[in-house]
């Protein structure tokens, strides 16, 4: 059985070969066991399947050369996998990118090569039109290609079609990683500035007057270090019951990337920030009509917690839209595809 020899890497562990003829009984490298056993995180998951899929693909092949690319993009997945997370990993996703990226180099060739093509356009087709609109050249070009007569051309097709097709979903999911460092950089901005309002009003309780017709926050006769840390966490709470609504509102995402967490500390943050705002109208005289004891004020900050929703909400709206262009789009493409395809057999 011939092997491609395997590079040292000092972040990962020793790789299995990748072969270019069928092995013997139990000797298949078992990608998605080894990659699930080194360190788990759920996106190493699905790429150690992919692995193992792109694997068995290479081993039921007659014996010959690999596609060219393959095995040195199979092998960049798998060193992904088992690369040592940081933060920096983390906040520029080069493992998951990286991964995804060179199995999706290694998948299109390996389905491009296929001894059985023909059979395998119909799924073909619909995996580009998961990320390619129905009228795209690429997919007309798939529409075109003849079962019975598949050469270099037609091979070449349905490679460039994929390649697009898996670039546009790489790049909607970087898409979203952008917007999901975003939102942290931006949560971090509210959470430093609740804490310096919150130190600074403790050392110097007069420094903001939360105190609303005689009546402070914490009870006492006049302000103390404690009315800020109150009216926040109050204005935390509401937030909290607005994070529970995005929980309600957001639908299950196959997207490597989650945004969920770092919206809802967005909410709390800045819930905390609106209640301090609004008890310091409050303190104007302006709503000197709600406000006629303690608990009517701390209701107040509360309710402006919670009102942060008001604004956030377009922010959940942008974020559904970035994650929905990540998601797969199949349903819609193929029926417009399919009516098309109709269209053009009847000479419409």
């Amino acid at each position: 059985m011939a092997t491609i020899p395997v590079h040292h890497d000092p972040d990962a562990t020793p790789q299995p070969p990748v072969s270019a003829s069928p092995a013997p009984p139990g000797t298949t490298p078992d990608w998605s066991d080894d990659v699930a056993k080194s360190r788990f995180s759920a996106w190493r998951v699905p790429v150690g399947e992919r692995l193992q899929w792109l694997q068995a693909e290479l081993d039921e092949r007659p014996p010959g050369p690999l596609p060219t690319g393959v095995p040195e993009a199979m092998q960049i997945a798998y060193r992904s996998t088992m690369a040592k997370a940081n933060l920096a990993s983390w906040y520029s996703g080069s493992h998951i990118e990286r991964a995804w990226r060179a199995l999706h180099l290694a998948e299109a060739k390996v389905i491009a090569s296929s001894p059985d093509l023909p059979a395998r356009l119909p799924a073909v087709r619909a995996r580009a039109l998961e990320d390619l609109k129905y009228n795209d050249w690429r997919v007309e070009a798939l529409d075109a290609i003849d079962p019975d007569r598949i050469g270099t051309h037609e091979r070449a097709t349905v490679a460039e079609a994929l390649r697009a097709a898996f670039t546009i979903s790489d790049n909607s999911h970087t898409g979203v990683r952008s917007l999901r460092n975003r939102l942290v950089l931006f949560g971090l901005l509210l959470l430093g500035l609740n804490l310096v309002l919150g130190a600074l009003s403790s050392l110097i309780p007069s420094l903001l007057p939360l105190c609303v017709k005689g009546i402070c926050p914490t009870g006492g006769p006049g302000p103390t270090g404690g009315d800020i840390w109150l009216v926040q966490l109050l204005g935390a709470l509401g937030g909290a019951v607005a994070v529970v609504i995005l929980l309600l509102n957001t639908r299950p995402s196959v997207v490597a990337y989650t945004l969920t967490p770092y919206q809802a500390t967005i909410k709390i943050m800045l819930g905390s920030v609106l209640a301090v705002v609004g008890v310091l109208i409050a303190g104007t005289g302006l709503l000197q009509d709600i406000v006629a004891n303690r608990p009517a004020l701390l209701v107040l900050a509360l309710v402006l917690g919670y009102a942060q929703h008001l604004g956030t909400r377009f922010l959940d709206h942008y974020a559904d839209f970035v994650v929905g262009k990540a998601q797969p789009k199949v349903g819609e493409e193929q029926a417009r595809a399919t009516a098309g395809r109709a269209d053009r057999r009847a000479g419409r």
